[in-house]
């Protein structure tokens, strides 16, 4: 029996094999490069989402903190315009 046929077809079966089995790890590993970008960008984005956040509370902040004080000067005024108005009455 002559077996360089046999001994063929396992050689190319195991580098076809092999051929396969490498081309699917490279093929992983681009995948994770690819995946590994997508979350750093999408890790980007969300930190800058977070910053605009941060920035438009800080607004709210500010404005509720400058409503009180329109308030405080609003009464100030009033009372400033009645003393006025009682010295000019006496």
């Amino acid at each position: 029996m002559d077996w360089t046929p046999i001994i063929t077809g396992l050689i190319t079966a195991g580098g076809s094999v092999v051929g396969v089995w490498l081309t699917t790890r490279k093929q992983r590993q681009d995948d994770e490069i690819r995946q590994a970008i997508r979350d750093q960008k999408l890790d980007d984005r969300l930190d800058a989402l977070e910053a605009k956040v941060d920035e438009h509370n800080n607004y709210g902040k500010k404005f509720g903190e400058a409503s009180t004080s329109i308030a405080l000067l609003q009464k100030d005024i009033s009372y400033i315009k009645e003393t006025i108005q009682q010295a000019k009455n006496k």
